[in-house]
């Protein structure tokens, strides 16, 4: 090779005093490259950048130079000049699968997802079992969003290599990302088989399990990583987590309480004991938990330039109270706003709230003032989050403030609705069976579907004799109308519904005329419930920590009951109870409002009429 060398470098002193012509000048230029290969394999790049600038100095269309240049660059994370050359080389024609490979890497260091795409593309169309261009060309397919482009890659790279664990887990990944769980498991297998001692991929596959609600499976898999790492603090709360989905809550505390032992602050636990606890009835821990939801969540209580209400004596001040949750959740909460002038007429509460709550909550006579997200908040002197109310107020299960109706319609609309149902005899039945399906993480919108039902789950009770079905439904769920065979009987709403004076404007209004209405775990039920309207709730199992457990009333509802699957994903049984229940009511000849709204009263609470004590005890025989 010394000699090789020597003989090279020999060649070129001699040639420069030789013939000036352009070829010649190629053929020197050849000759500093392949030098210039020599000092680039025994690691001395500076040398070798050298003698390739050299050879383009003398014909700056050699590929060969400009390729191994934008090599060492892209060695040496010079991305830029990396680019600059081989795009050189490739105005050239240069064809070069490694080339084509390097300059994808360097735009996708640069965050040019498209470019990179194209040059993986290209790599593979040079070179099809290039492996890496292959799971390459599938993070850049993802960026983009093309995501049938990239399964298609990390597929094919699986098949060229089916023992490659980047392949297998990139693809159960990408499953994941783009909620196909069930097509994640089995990549996540094979990758697992390649590396069985990899707790980040058993982490995966158990996570996975989890959300397709395999407990079993998953609690094995938490176990076998807690038996190779006793302090992965992760997996031993994603065990109690599994436990607590289950509705093993006593178990799930004792694994709580060891998360806790390794890691007092760790919040996700303190998040998650408080739906124990709210769910065992036990409110004033829960709600003491339920804090710890901010840091959880890594977020601040304090929303607004103003100190954070701890209980200080409000007399003669401004209260600040947002919306912090979903829409039913501020129609259930917002019950402590009159429990709070209740206390005090001398409190003067701001609201800020979400947009399509801003109509209805401006008719509530104990709220002063209601502002839309995003609109201008006036001062205040303290503020705090509708969820931390409780916690504030020591709530109790026997403190709960159930002064029902707490909601109150729009009268014009009461009226507008009691004129156009006015004609209907029937047992007047409401129903709402999707939640929001719009949510932008993977949890709620998993968890939103779990206490879903399809719109068909309901025929039954639409063929009770001397009923009426109106949907309450909105938006989601509205496509399961053409498929469902008995919509012929169920009564719509037009367009201008809920839109032309605000949303729930028109619900609410409507509800005052029904007898019943049956929802699923949504708002619906909730402005059902406040407004004191007759309601059965169906839940899921299990049911989220405001239903309690194993109970078919609910403190926070006296006019609803629950009817709750007794297995995941049973909607048969609590639908037939719906049923036989609504149909031994009618047959007993019951009321058709057996439940009135309360005219408004300044008093905190009220005694059931005669009536509505007959309509519970009727539920509880039909139940029973």
């Amino acid at each position: 090779m010394k000699i090789r060398i020597i003989a090279l470098s020999l060649f070129i002193f001699c040639a420069s005093f030789a013939d000036t012509s352009p070829d010649h000048h190629v053929s020197i230029a050849e000759e500093y490259a392949h030098l210039g290969d020599h000092f680039d394999s025994i690691g001395k790049q500076e040398k070798a950048i050298e003698l390739y600038t050299k050879a383009l100095s003398l014909h700056k269309d050699n590929p060969h130079a400009l390729v191994k240049l934008g090599n060492i660059y892209y060695a040496q994370q010079d991305t830029t000049q990396a680019v600059q050359h081989y795009e050189q080389a490739m105005q050239l024609q240069h064809e070069d699968p490694h080339m084509h490979f390097n300059l994808g890497l360097c735009y996708q260091q640069q965050n040019a997802w498209q470019r990179a795409a194209e040059q993986f593309k290209r790599t593979i169309a040079l070179d099809p079992t290039h492996l890496n261009a292959h799971l390459y060309a599938g993070s850049a397919y993802e960026k983009l969003q093309q995501h049938d482009a990239a399964i298609e890659a990390l597929k094919k790279a699986s098949e060229l290599d089916p023992h490659s664990f980047e392949a297998w887990h990139q693809l159960g990944n990408l499953y994941r990302h783009v909620e196909r769980l069930e097509d994640a498991v089995m990549p996540y297998r094979k990758a697992a088989e390649q590396q069985p001692n990899n707790l980040h991929v058993m982490m995966d596959l158990a996570n996975t399990l989890n959300m397709l609600n395999q407990n079993e499976e998953s609690l094995e898999l938490y176990q076998q990583i807690l038996a190779k790492n006793p302090n992965a603090i992760s997996a031993l709360y994603n065990f109690g987590f599994t436990l607590k989905k289950m509705d093993k809550l006593e178990r799930a505390l004792d694994v709580y309480e060891q998360v806790l032992a390794k890691k007092p602050d760790y919040a996700p636990v303190h998040f998650s004991l408080a739906s124990i606890y709210l769910a065992l009835g036990n409110l004033e821990k829960g709600w003491e938990e339920y804090e710890w939801r901010w840091k959880a969540h890594h977020e601040s209580e304090k929303k607004f330039n103003i100190p954070v209400w701890q209980g200080e004596d409000l007399a003669d001040r401004t209260l600040l109270v947002y919306a912090e949750q979903g829409l039913g959740d501020t129609l259930q909460f917002i019950r402590y706003l009159k429990a709070l002038k209740a206390k005090s007429s001398h409190i003067r509460i701001v609201l800020e709230t979400q947009s399509p709550l801003a109509p209805l909550l401006k008719l509530q006579p104990y709220i002063d003032q209601v502002v839309s997200r995003r609109e201008h908040v006036p001062h205040c002197h303290y503020q705090i989050s509708l969820m931390s109310l409780p916690y504030i107020l020591k709530t109790r299960l026997d403190t709960i403030p159930a002064d029902i109706p707490y909601l109150t319609p729009d009268k014009d609309r009461v009226a507008f609705w009691k004129e156009k149902l006015s004609q209907d005899t029937n047992f007047k039945i409401g129903i709402c069976w999707q939640g929001n399906a719009r949510y932008s993480t993977q949890a709620l919108r998993r968890a939103v579907a779990a206490k879903s039902l399809p719109l068909q789950a309901f025929k039954s009770v639409a063929e009770i004799p001397g009923v009426s079905i109106y949907s309450l439904q909105q938006v989601d769920g509205m496509d399961q109308i053409a498929s469902c065979d008995f919509k012929d009987k169920l009564i719509f709403f037009d367009e201008t519904f809920d839109k032309t004076y605000g949303s729930f404007m028109d619900s609410a209004g409507v509800m005052q005329q029904l007898d019943l209405v049956v929802s699923v775990d949504t708002g619906v039920c909730h402005l059902a419930g406040a407004m004191g309207v007759p309601t059965w709730i169906l839940l899921p199992f299990p049911a989220d920590w405001r239903w309690l457990r194993n109970r078919t009333d609910s403190p926070w509802y006296p006019s609803v009951r629950l009817f709750r699957q007794q297995q995941l994903g049973d909607w048969d049984t609590p639908m037939q109870d719906i049923v036989a229940s609504i149909t031994n009511m009618i047959k007993g000849g019951m009321p058709t409002r057996a439940i009135q709204t309360p005219p408004q009263s300044n008093t905190q609470s009220h005694q059931p009429t005669k009536e509505q004590k007959q309509f519970f005890e009727q539920i509880i025989q039909t139940l029973e």
